[in-house]
């Protein structure tokens, strides 16, 4: 198929489409001429997209990108020298989200609270009591304690974040540190489901500055997506590389990968397909709270995959320092047995852990 009719076939698309060839526009379909004017062919397409996009080889791949100050969901794909770059704003009723999903997590908050004191002053008695099935009951409550306390962080993040309520609590961390303590702890849990999480860096140490609760919850967050289409006995890669310009961290698992007509939902909210078998907590908020958290941060998200092949997500943070007397946050979200940094791990992982996680031993 040659540019001609690839053109084509995208003029007839609702969505803004360009066609580009060695870093310069070839076509824009009637929908982009419409919602950037300004574009024609001849025209180079860096003054449109950032340059991580442009950079990508792969044949299919989405990312969360700024362009022209709006957040949109980019979807590339390759057709020899030609890329096609499909750019769809994410947009959404803020006042609705806002103004209702805010009264919803106060209310499941109340709820929480309660079930999980009821909860704390029931397991003396039953690990008393040493009858499993009393257990099992005990740990299913406390699994869907956290699922339903992640349910509702991803909520209240999602309205706050989209309605710049979201703050940068942002200190000096070694991400290297902090990158391999999370994967650690993480990792305590996945080795007794049979899966692996590894970690690997190009530094020994990199500085740089970011809100660590946040950036644990995006991370655990793209774990948590990664195991949930892993085989028995997959893996998890996470790779940190770093220059002057940032960092650059990849998460690529070894499972089914992701379906071409899925790869424009990725970073859609409320899309999560789900069988009547399903007990997960989630609606589909997981991918759209770490892109808003990326963007907090100043970074851009990117995912590349193909079904049966795996999937990569990567998140690029640029390099930033707070001016300080040269202190460093040594240890800016302990991950420990019973503080707040395992209690994280629970929050965000607790689809996809195993029922020993949730006995009790792990409970703040």
């Amino acid at each position: 198929m040659n540019h001609k009719q690839i053109e084509r076939l995208f003029s007839i698309q609702r969505d803004a489409a360009i066609g580009v060839v060695d870093g310069t526009i070839v076509f824009v379909n009637p929908a982009g001429q419409v919602r950037y004017g300004d574009l024609a062919p001849g025209v180079p397409a860096a003054g449109l997209l950032p340059q991580e996009v442009l950079e990508r080889d792969e044949e299919t791949f989405t990312a969360s990108v700024a362009v022209r100050e709006e957040i949109c969901t980019v979807l590339g794909s390759r057709a020899g020298d030609l890329r096609v770059y499909t750019l769809i704003p994410q947009t959404g009723s803020r006042a609705e989200d806002g103004w209702l999903l805010e009264n919803v997590c106060n209310s499941m908050r109340r709820t929480l609270t309660v079930l999980n004191m009821a909860t704390e002053l029931l397991t003396p008695a039953v690990e008393r009591l040493d009858e499993p099935g009393q257990q099992s009951n005990l740990t299913a409550i406390n699994r869907s304690y956290f699922q339903l306390q992640r349910l509702c962080d991803n909520l209240d993040s999602l309205v706050r974040l989209s309605d710049g309520q979201g703050r940068l609590r942002a200190e000096n961390v070694d991400l290297v540190r902090f990158c391999r303590d999370l994967v650690q702890s993480a990792d305590h849990f996945l080795r007794k489901l049979g899966h692996r999480l590894h970690f690997q860096s190009s530094h020994d140490s990199f500085i740089t500055a970011l809100d660590g609760p946040k950036m644990s919850k995006l991370l655990l967050g793209l774990i948590s997506n990664g195991l949930k289409h892993l085989p028995n006995g997959g893996s998890l890669h996470l790779n940190l590389t770093g220059s002057e310009e940032g960092a650059v961290l990849s998460l690529r698992d070894t499972g089914e990968g992701i379906p071409p007509a899925e790869m424009a939902h990725v970073f859609a909210r409320y899309k999560r397909e789900r069988s009547a078998t399903d007990t997960r907590a989630g609606v589909g908020l997981g991918m759209a709270v770490a892109q808003e958290i990326a963007s907090l941060h100043g970074g851009t998200l990117l995912v590349t995959g193909r079904a049966g092949k795996g999937t990569t997500v990567l998140l690029r943070l640029p390099l930033r320092r707070m001016e300080t007397d040269g202190a460093l946050q040594e240890n800016p979200l302990p991950y420990g047995e019973g503080d707040g940094g395992m209690y994280l791990i629970l929050t965000e992982l607790a689809d996809v852990l195993g029922d020993e996680a949730f006995g009790g031993r792990y409970r703040d």
